[in-house]
């Protein structure tokens, strides 16, 4: 694996869509691998996990996740190490898998984010939901997870730090990144999969002003719905550099959310693509989502414009049948 942070460079001639950056394959795809490992330790930490080539998983982490006047300790998120430069670790976290994450999920209050050490400016607006998972120290738990990560950071003294997570997992992984920037010299480089939008513009100016666009990269899929949240209503932004893949489920009106959004789907994407120049691939291959492996993905090239924000079209959709179920009411 190329081990530089020179993950992305400017790509001259893109074919059907331009925007994207390169990225480095055998890093990229080592990364999605630690994403889906820190999902596979939370169904079962007993058994061993797949750990990306020349990696061991070494650690793991902890979060809390409220629900009104409760909630629950859950695993969160694994550590590797490289076998050959024990300097060079990758922090994994995972996505959705509970209840009580999905409640976070849609909890897009805002709050501030404070950095462990140091100061941030503007003061950046994030959402309450992710940043209580990040920073609450619930009962029974011996460190909050931003505790728990950085004493892992003094545990492994990484001199290179990958940072890496889908969905939920994604969002974790920026506020990480954010507060490393401001808190420790470590040198870092964050990668992530199908990411909600984590926090208001201040976050956006706050988290530019400290992470180069290029050591942040969001991998996602144009036809899913996550990239989109919260509606624009909240005002809220993506950070990084953006690269954009595009599959769905082929011949089927219905939008299938999850075989959209699904990580197992993106990696057979990038499998495909970025070995490619542009990296982007058409073809075809079975829905990796448990239970819908009946449909058939189809893989183009991605739209070209600005992104959907399909979470809008939804609401607008929403008010649509509750108006009409009002009218035959």
């Amino acid at each position: 694996m190329n081990a530089s942070l020179a993950a992305v460079r400017t790509l001259p001639d893109a074919g059907a869509y331009a925007g994207n950056p390169t990225l480095d394959t055998d890093l990229t795809l080592a990364l999605a691998i630690a994403s889906r490992a820190a999902y596979d330790y939370f169904q079962d930490p007993n058994q061993p996990v797949v750990a990306p080539a020349g990696y061991a998983m070494v650690d793991s982490w902890t979060g809390w996740d409220a629900l009104l006047f409760g909630g629950s300790i859950e695993s969160f998120g694994v550590v590797f190490q490289s076998v050959a430069e024990p300097g060079t670790c990758i922090f994994a976290f995972r996505g959705t898998d509970s209840d009580l994450d999905a409640w976070e999920d849609v909890h897009f209050i805002p709050t501030t984010f404070v950095a462990t050490q140091g100061s941030v400016s503007p003061t950046p607006w994030v959402s309450s939901g992710f940043y209580g998972i990040y920073d609450t120290q619930g009962d029974g738990m011996a460190a909050s997870m931003r505790a728990q990560l950085f004493a892992l950071l003094d545990k492994y003294q990484p001199t290179q730090l990958y940072v890496t997570g889908h969905s939920l997992g994604a969002a974790l992984s920026q506020l990480f990144s954010l507060d490393v920037a401001v808190s420790r010299p470590t040198t870092a480089l964050n990668i992530n999969f199908a990411s909600p939008m984590v926090g208001l513009d201040s976050w956006g100016s706050a988290y530019a002003g400290k992470i180069d666009a290029s050591q942040s990269i969001r991998v996602y899929n144009y036809w899913d719905y996550v990239p989109s949240l919260p509606p624009s209503a909240f005002d809220y932004c993506a950070v990084g550099t953006g690269f954009r893949t595009s599959f769905y489920v082929d011949k089927e009106w219905f939008p299938h959310l999850l075989a959209r959004h699904a990580l197992l789907n993106l990696t057979v994407v990038l499998d495909n693509a970025l070995p490619l120049t542009p990296q982007q691939w058409q073809g075809s291959f079975p829905d990796q989502v448990d239970g819908e492996t009946e449909w058939t993905m189809a893989s183009t090239y991605p739209p070209a414009g600005a992104d959907v924000r399909w979470a809008d079209q939804a609401q607008a959709l929403m008010k649509t049948e509750a108006a009409a179920a009002v009218k035959a009411g």
